[in-house]
This record gives C-alpha cells, structure tokens and sequence, in this order.
C-alpha cells in the first residue's frame, strides 16, 4: 500500500510540475507575442518580426502563441507593402516627366524581324552612320537595360573579348560577348549590358574634359589589337546616354518594387475577405 501510495504521489508531483513547466513557457511565449504588438505600434516592423521568430524557434510546441506570431508577422508584411508602395511611387511619380524629357533626345530603332526590344538611341550616335569605323555605341533599351556596345572594323579579325578606356592614369575594363562577320572587312560587335555597361558609361561622364583612349582586346595575349580616341561629341552622346540609363534602371527598380507591394496587399485583402 505504502508502494502503491508513493507512486501515486510521484505521478502527482510529475504532473504538477509537468503542468508548471508548460505554464512558464505559455507565458514566456506570450510575453515575446505581447512585445512584438508593442513593437508593431511603435512602428518598429524589424524589432517585431526578431520577437516573433523566438516564439517559433524557442517555443515549438506553444501552439497558440505561434498561431498568434503568425497572424502579427502577416499583419506587419502588409503594413510593410503599404509602406513600400507608398514610398516607392512617391519616388517613382517626379523621375517618370524627367526620363520623358530626356527621351527627346534619343530615337528608338527597332527591328521587327528579329529584336524583342527596340533601342533609344542619342540621335549624334546612329549605327548607320558609323558602319566602317571603330567607334563606342550605348543604347537604353524599351525593357530599362542599359547596353554599351563596342564596334570594331578593320582588314583582320581581333576576336574582340574586352574593352578598355583610359583617362590619364585611370581606367577601367569591361569583358562581353562578341559577335563577327565580314563584309568588305571585319565587322565586330562586343556588348556589355547592365551595371558593366554603366560602369563603363561612367567612366566616360566622370571624364568629359579629358582625352580617353579606347583599347580593344582579343581572346588571347596581352597587347591591345585596336585603339582610338573618343571624340568630344561622342563623348557627350555617351554621357546623356548614362543619364538616361540611370534614370531608366531607378525606374524599373521602383516599379518593381511597386509590383510586389500590390501582389502582397492584394493577396491579404482577398484572404481577409
């Protein structure tokens, strides 16, 4: 009887403390929920989405304080997207009249029997105009990308791989992907797209009042198999050509940004319906 007594009493006492246990971490638990409200009322979104992560990675088996987390962490990703939205288009709205303006500037070639995308083109830096010389054309295309392209002609192919520019004792280097042919002499054409394009586009703007030689490399060897001189004018070309590009790049970032914002509000407005 006494055995049986001294079982029942620790079973008893297990449960006791077994039931304490979860208690303490119910509360532990909901204090981290109760702070992360605070948080999000105060507007502090980062603060409150590191306390709701402690509820699910400290407090796995807290089933109701991680359905609350839950709730809180999408309520904050749509407060989140309304801010973005908010903020992205109050950026976007002032550069959209500027990138117009600048566009005057510039005209769109497009070829409809092969390019997906046509080209705005400085109206001084035609590729028409420049068939059998080595010269450096930049082009923003309709899509918001940025393409610098580097034409090579001579009597012999240099398999062209990469571009330098140079301004005094600075420089910078841009490889691409080239494409050759032959009419009447080599034909090449490197192109450099995206941030390499700016890059290079920058290095020009940032050197305006100076003489930059351009140097074009083949696959092999260490020489340059080409090189000149940018003129002055298109030296300019290039430069209203780089400020297209920037302003062209922020847009498409921010319309991006404005994109996801919608899906994510539209996607928690339609769940609360």
């Amino acid at each position: 009887m006494a055995t049986y007594r001294h079982i029942v009493f620790l079973s008893i006492a297990v449960l006791c403390l077994s039931s304490c246990a979860r208690q303490k971490q119910e509360r532990a638990a909901q204090a981290h929920v109760d702070a992360a409200v605070q948080m999000v009322e105060q507007h502090r979104y980062e603060a409150a989405l590191l306390q709701i992560d402690s509820v699910h990675s400290l407090y796995p088996k807290q089933v109701a304080q991680r359905r609350q987390a839950k709730a809180l962490k999408d309520s904050i990703v749509y407060l989140q997207a309304q801010y973005t939205l908010r903020y992205a288009d109050s950026l976007l709205q002032p550069l959209l009249p500027e990138a117009d303006k600048l566009l005057k500037e510039f005209r769109f070639e497009k070829n409809d029997n092969y390019e997906d995308h046509g080209n705005y083109v400085y109206r001084t830096l035609q590729t028409g105009w420049n068939t059998n010389r080595c010269f450096l054309q930049a082009y923003v295309s309709d899509d918001r990308k940025t393409l610098v392209k580097s034409y090579y002609y001579g009597a012999k192919n240099i398999h062209q791989a990469s571009v330098l520019l140079k301004a005094g004792e600075q420089m910078v280097s841009q490889q691409g992907v080239n494409h050759a042919f032959e009419v009447e002499g080599w034909h090449e054409i490197l192109t450099i797209e995206g941030d390499q394009a700016l890059e290079m586009l920058n290095f020009v703007s940032s050197h305006l009042a100076e003489r930059i030689r351009v140097e074009l490399y083949g696959e092999t060897g260490s020489s340059a198999k080409a090189a000149y001189y940018i003129a002055d004018s298109e030296k300019q070309a290039l430069d209203r050509t780089y400020q297209l590009g920037l302003l062209m790049r922020d847009i498409n970032q921010l319309e991006q940004q404005i994109a996801l914002a919608s899906q994510r509000i539209e996607h928690f407005e339609t769940k609360a319906k």
